[in-house]
């Protein structure tokens, strides 16, 4: 065994106990500090104890799973930039793309061979370390100045951006692979704050058009056509970006709904992915949507970790549900922005359980506005917005 005086500290989380135990034994002999615990809430709340320097963590867990525990650690500003390395046992690579796509810096597949291990926890250790040296020289102005959800992203820029100018003045070389990591890395810190400006601006329009409409000015809002292949589109392209296609079905009637002339994609988007975050790969995520009475029901169905009760209609703006306990991503709007798109049409954002099954169900519903032409006819409604009537699950379910 290497010993070293002042070893790096790995935190395993894996809830197999003959894996976790021969991976602390790899990692100690090469040197390393382990800490192992069997899920991911033991995980997280070992984190300001043991401060680890990488984190590798498997998917499937109780309790919490590694996805959870990824986003929690990325959206808490004392670990965003601490390695992550997600372990799956899954042959596709839809573990591998979320796991990617919610911020892990690499993945190994199980069974591992402890040489590939070392490796891929060298090289990230290696690359953490130069990182984290260029984003200390910024931390300090970017705490005093920029909440954390803005700091995270544009920290990690102006990081790279830094890093890569001081390589160039040193007349240094990079590597094709160090490249690609580099720009990766970038172009996702880059994605993450388009889109927070992109909720923000929406979010700012709906609260503009809420307010007009307590004033009496009439609020901005349009006949938009339910077109069936636009709708599959934005399911599809959610999907596609976490490796989850195959997990996804859609069936949408066409229809013409009465919906504000802006955010209407977004917040179907939304919907997707808010189910997609809090459900793992391999489980069924279903968007459907058909006219129930005078409405037209957008519902999402998935198979996560569901809500308590107590949450069950809580909707915040800028809050998101137990963020104390399942830190995410984001600024928790998905949904407040689903729910004021809703309202300002005249109609609702439902949320419930599916029991005695885990998960979510999210209906959106929005006032008909006649039948979109050309299509399958749903039927003319006049008049004002209705609750679903008591069968409308016989129509979506």
């Amino acid at each position: 065994m290497t010993t070293h005086p002042n070893p790096l500290t790995i935190l395993v989380a894996e809830d197999d106990e003959l894996i976790a135990a021969v991976t602390a034994e790899t990692l100690e002999a090469a040197g390393y500090k382990v800490v192992s615990v069997p899920d991911g809430q033991a995980a997280w709340e070992a984190m300001p104890r043991i401060q680890p320097d990488l984190i590798l963590s498997d998917v499937r867990m109780p309790r919490c799973n590694g996805f959870e525990l990824l986003e929690r650690v990325r959206s808490n500003p004392a670990y965003a930039l601490t390695p992550f390395v997600i372990v799956s046992a899954n042959a596709d690579t839809a573990d591998q793309r979320m796991g990617m796509s919610l911020g892990a810096d690499d993945y190994v597949t199980k069974p591992y061979q402890p040489e590939d291990l070392l490796k891929t926890l060298k090289v990230r250790l290696r690359r953490a370390t130069m990182v984290g040296n260029v984003l200390q020289q910024h931390q300090e102005f970017l705490t005093r100045v920029l909440p954390h959800e803005l700091r995270t992203p544009l920290s990690a820029i102006i990081g790279y951006a830094d890093l890569l100018i001081d390589i160039g003045q040193a007349w240094e070389v990079l590597s094709s692979t160090d490249l690609i990591d580099y720009g990766q890395n970038i172009r996702r810190s880059s994605d993450r704050l388009l889109k927070i400006a992109e909720n923000f601006s929406l979010w700012s329009w709906f609260e503009a058009q809420a307010a007009a409409g307590q004033t009496g000015r009439p609020i901005a809002l349009t006949k938009a056509a339910v077109v069936p292949a636009n709708v599959h589109k934005w399911a599809r392209a959610s999907a596609e970006s976490l490796g989850r296609l195959k997990d996804l079905t859609v069936e949408i009637e066409a229809a013409t709904v009465q919906v504000p002339v802006e955010g209407f994609s977004a917040v179907v988007t939304h919907l997707v992915e808010n189910a997609f975050k809090f459900s793992l790969p391999g489980t069924p995520v279903s968007l459907k949507g058909a006219a129930v009475g005078k409405n037209f029901v957008i519902q999402v169905v998935d198979r996560g970790r569901g809500m308590a009760d107590e949450d069950l209609g809580k909707i915040d703006a800028l809050l998101q549900i137990k963020r104390d306990q399942f830190e995410q991503q984001g600024l928790g709007m998905g949904l407040v922005l689903a729910r004021n798109f809703a309202r300002l049409a005249g109609g609702d954002l439902l949320m419930s359980k599916n029991s005695p099954k885990a998960g979510l169900t999210l209906r959106m519903i929005l006032p008909l506005s006649g039948v979109f032409s050309g299509e399958k006819g749903l039927g003319l409604a006049e008049g004002g917005v209705v609750a679903p009537p008591a069968d409308a699950k016989c129509h979506l379910a």
